[in-house]
């Protein structure tokens, strides 16, 4: 009897079909690379070779990322993934005419119209991890749940679950942080990454996704997400929708390999034993650095005075207790697994062990990104930013030293001049060159970094090779590349230790100039492998690693508090009491304004609940202040004051707050109240807005242009939808200042009218006030005559809008000057904010920034507040060619001039 081969080559796993040659299944099996795909295929098939006769198998077929592993003089037929998975598919399954595949590293929708003798259509996620079966992985890791447990815990969540972002595995493990914050458990935190999945499914397809719809592919496997997808579906085909995971989902790209294989020939399906020598350049191996930290147990034997300092860090949580000399008298670290509230338990519980009893607690600062909620529930006395803790743990060192600060999900950079902090950076939306990317990496290589084995295989490397500085996700598909191609693991793992220095210098250190004295610090440094790599890339700077690395921003905060609580009275709740505590978190959205913020209530007996995650003070500590008006307020009252929802009789016209409206709100509202149409104006930006615009856009554009997605999503029932072209916006200062408008911004319209299908529903009038503005009162005619109204009302409707315009901006610099008078004559310091309107106006956009600005004591400054038409911007630029270019030059003067204006 013939047989016929199938593999499918991934970036996790090598699937194996056996096929006969009437298409019945004779053998399924898998092999995880861990030592390289090829590794993996020789495995799968030595393994069928022990009770079979490999000499009955007349062609073989390979499919998946990982393909190109098979060396071409054996003769096996290559497919696309999309083609072998719906041949697969329809084999067994002839009706299905939708096809989500899900793998590791890739998601696929494929739609059939008639099997494969029509064009059918394939999409395929990005170059990104984000909705994958990898993205579940290193959320799963984050949250200490193993992924056999995982669909179980996410099916047990009750209730609405919170919203994740779909797009980027950085951004939900930043959504996570700061659910984590807010002590939302772990169940809820799961289903919703499983919603986060679905909906980046549905990103990928516009429309109905026509049933039957099978889903295949290893995260198949979660019935979890096989739910969410349901729910997706059904809202999206508007009935409701079951997602059939058939048997054998995971090997479905495999059999259509085989299957396509049928009446070809191989020459044999042994593969060679693989040549070692690959196509990447080789790079000088890590010099050996010795393992001689210890992390021994330190105890408290007497009775002292000390002060804790607390780090609730993303993924792990930190404790130290110090003594009046800052000598470190007891230390815990543990990973917060999701469990903020537990883990500070279960740490004060081994500070116990160590004798933390034995401390009078004189003093307690809290820093981490869950500062807030820990430092209420233990009675913290100073709470503090992971910059300032770090940075006061690094002077103690030594105070000319800059720091380099390495954690799980961020990693922080303090430069200092003469002791004095003169720049600061973060990593910005990017896990690559942190812990967590090292360990996750690390996890998809099958080695361990806590036990030293991936230092031990680092050093072990010959050679190392590049694996670029790119983001968490590219880099694994670099690692992957690099396993495809036979790379050794001791390679690989070297590689990757200099990709964290390299992604660190490249991403937060950039064009800064570091100082000759470098610290540091940070649980990665415990890795001597990164260790030695920042010490090739920083060669001839004195480097120092800190003895309590691990714990230097606790060490930080509970310095800071020594040095706030002096003769005061600590509020601490005492170990023994926060260890007992009964602690109950619940959640709710509040509904007292369009931001509906989750709030998290903290109840713990006999004490006043707390509450946490506001964007406001309503339930919050500071709970009974009023909220501060700022200059922020004060210019959306002129913006928007002429807008009246319930008058006009005329057609119904939505306006979409986003974008030009922050600048140019007061001329299309003018035009449409002198025609008495019936004006609709989308809020600012809320949660549900951006939902919309993150699922709706697919474009790989700014966030303002996400937004604008979002508001126009909300203009359903309007009859028609205002929102212009702007081309320049102002008029030509000669050839040099043109004022030219975003090329997006410019395109913005279009863009909605062809995601959101709005046809002629939108209208588009051009704003070019590049020579005055007769065209503007043209373009805006025109919108009029195509809602019905004729040319003359139409052009005394465009001259009212314009008018209307040119009130508001006087009346925004006569504010503007008034209350930048008030402020000269008080002792307040302002802060200009160097944002497009649409940013530093829009409060649901911004997170609020004004606001809190305002409430740190500063007076949050919008950059038209500025008497900004007194400097002429080709004084200092030759060519200020943007709209925005040369309103930054004019306020960045002015500031620079004020001494009591920051920017």
């Amino acid at each position: 009897m013939s047989y016929f081969l199938g593999v499918d080559i991934g970036s996790v796993n090598v699937k194996l079909s056996l096929i006969e040659e009437s298409g019945k299944i004779f053998q399924l099996d898998t092999e995880k690379i861990s030592t390289g795909p090829r590794v993996a295929v020789s495995t799968l098939i030595a393994r069928l070779g022990q009770g079979f006769n490999l000499d009955q198998i007349v062609a073989a077929g390979v499919s998946g990322s990982g393909k190109d592993v098979i060396p071409k003089d054996l003769e096996w037929a290559e497919y696309s993934s999309p083609l072998a998975i719906a041949a697969g598919l329809l084999h067994f399954y002839p009706d299905v005419k939708t096809i989500i595949q899900i793998g590791g590293q890739s998601s696929l929708v494929i739609e059939l119209e008639d099997g494969l003798r029509k064009p059918w259509k394939v999409v395929s996620n990005p170059l990104c991890a984000a909705g994958t079966g990898r993205f579940l992985e290193q959320q799963a890791y984050r949250l200490d749940i193993g992924m056999e447990d995982f669909a179980r815990l996410a099916l047990q969540c009750e209730g609405c679950p919170p919203r994740i972002a779909a797009r980027c595995s950085v951004f939900a493990k930043t959504d996570l942080i700061h659910l984590q914050q807010k002590g939302v458990t772990v169940e809820p935190m799961l289903y919703a990454l499983c919603e986060s999945v679905a909906r980046m499914v549905g990103s990928l397809k516009k429309g109905i996704f026509v049933e039957p719809v099978y889903f295949v592919g290893g995260v198949a496997a979660n019935k979890a997400i096989a739910k969410a997808l349901n729910e997706m579906l059904s809202a999206r085909n508007k009935h409701q929708v079951e997602v059939i995971v058939p048997d054998d989902y995971l090997y479905f790209e495999a059999l259509g390999a085989a299957l396509l294989s049928i009446g070809k020939t191989s020459q044999s399906v042994v593969l060679p034993e693989a040549d070692v020598k690959q196509r990447y350049f080789e790079m000088p191996r890590l010099d050996f650095v010795a393992a001689e930290d210890t992390q021994a147990v330190q105890k408290i034997e007497s009775e002292c005075t000390g002060y804790l300092g607390v780090d609730v860090g993303s993924t792990s949580t930190k404790a130290v207790i110090v003594d009046e000399k800052g000598k470190v008298l007891a230390k815990h670290y543990l990973m917060t697994a999701g469990r903020p509230v537990d883990a500070i338990k279960e740490v004060f519980r081994n500070l116990l062990r160590y004798g933390g009893d034995k401390a009078k607690i004189a003093g307690v600062g809290v820093t981490g990104s869950g500062r807030y909620l820990i430092g209420g529930f233990i009675g913290a006395d100073l709470i503090k930013n992971e910059i300032t803790a770090q940075t006061r743990a690094g002077v103690e060192l030594d105070p000319e030293a800059d720091i380099i600060e390495i954690g799980g999900q961020d990693s922080k950079l303090v430069i200092k001049r003469n002791s004095v902090v003169v720049d600061y950076q973060m990593n910005k939306a990017c896990a690559a060159g942190t812990g967590s990317f090292i360990d996750e990496l690390a996890e998809m290589l099958g080695v361990s970094v806590t036990d030293g084995q991936f230092a031990r295989l680092a050093f072990e490397a010959p050679y190392t090779i590049d694996l670029g500085t790119r983001c968490a996700a590219f880099m694994g598909q670099a690692v992957a590349s690099a396993q495809q191609q036979g790379v050794p693991l001791e390679v690989i793992t070297s590689s990757l230790a200099i990709g964290i220095a390299k992604n660190y210098l490249s991403k937060v250190v950039g064009n800064r100039r570091l100082g000759d004295k470098v610290i540091l610090t940070g649980a990665v440094f415990y890795n001597k492998a990164v260790e030695s790599a920042f010490y090739r890339e920083l060669e001839g700077k004195t480097l120092t690693v800190p003895e309590h690395k691990e714990i230097s921003g606790a060490i930080g905060a509970a310095l800071l508090a020594k040095e706030e609580m002096a003769g005061r009275e600590s509020k601490f709740k005492g170990f023994q009491k926060v260890v007992d505590s009964e602690v109950t978190l619940s959640t709710f959205t509040c509904k007292g304004c369009d931001n509906n913020c989750t709030i998290t209530r903290m109840q713990m007996p006999g004490e006043k609940a707390t509450y946490y995650g506001s964007r406001c003070d309503r339930y919050d500590a500071a709970a009974g202040q009023a909220k501060q008006e700022t200059f922020f307020d004060e210019r959306e009252k002129l913006l928007f004051g002429e807008y009246k929802p319930d008058s006009g009789r005329g057609p119904l016209v939505g306006i979409p707050r986003a974008l030009l409206m922050y600048d140019f709100a007061p001329l299309l509202i003018g035009f449409l109240n002198a025609l008495n149409a019936r004006c609709v104006l989308t809020s600012k930006s809320t949660g549900e807005i951006i939902g919309k615009a993150v699922e709706l856009s697919y474009t790989d554009s700014c966030f303002p242009l996400k937004l604008l997605h979002g508001h126009a999503a909300m203009l359903d029932d309007v009859d028609y939808i205002l929102y212009p072209s702007a081309i320049r916006l102002g008029e030509m200062d000669g050839d040099e200042n043109q004022k030219y408008s975003c090329p997006l911004v410019q395109a913005a319209p279009y863009i909605i009218r062809n995601v959101l299908g709005f046809g002629k529903r939108l209208l588009i009038p051009t704003l070019d006030f590049s020579h005055g503005t007769a065209d503007v009162i043209k373009n805006l005619t025109d919108a009029a005559r195509e809602m019905g109204f004729s040319k003359s009302q139409g052009k005394k409707a465009a001259l009212a809008g314009i008018k209307a315009q040119q009130d508001f901006e006087v009346a925004q610099a006569a504010l503007g000057k008034k209350l930048l008078e008030e402020l000269h004559q008080s002792d307040k310091l302002g802060v200009v904010l160097f944002a497009r309107s649409y940013m530093s106006q829009d409060s649901g956009a911004n997170l609020g920034i004004a606001e809190k600005l305002a409430q740190l004591g500063v007076v949050p400054i919008p950059l038209d507040f500025l008497p900004l038409e007194t400097v002429n911007a080709k004084d200092y630029q030759d060519r200020p060619y943007w709209y925005y270019e040369s309103k930054y030059i004019a306020a960045a003067v002015i500031t620079a001039a004020a001494p009591q204006l920051y920017g």
